[in-house]
């Protein structure tokens, strides 16, 4: 079987068997899947990237831009097709 990393811009992106990715060994497929098994918790705003060195990298999640809550008058002119 063959087992494979993607590897982008430092991080560890995912991990499988087949085709694509760089080639890796059973035994170092097991250590990277150990590593994301013991993946610390993430929150409503952090989370962690696997680094290639097997190291956690703690980042700040983006948080949707909050929208706008239309008036009532601006609700009605949408629907009356108003300018």
């Amino acid at each position: 079987m063959r087992y494979y990393k993607l590897i982008e811009n430092g991080y560890i992106m995912a991990i499988g068997t087949g085709g694509g990715g760089t080639e890796i060994t059973a035994a170092e497929y097991d250590e990277i899947m150990a590593v994301i098994h013991n993946k610390p918790p993430e929150t409503e705003t952090i989370d962690y990237r696997l680094k290639t060195d097997l190291t956690w990298e703690q980042y700040e999640k983006e948080t949707p831009a909050e929208e706008e809550e239309l008036t009532a008058e601006e609700a009605l002119d949408i629907l009356l097709g108003g300018e």
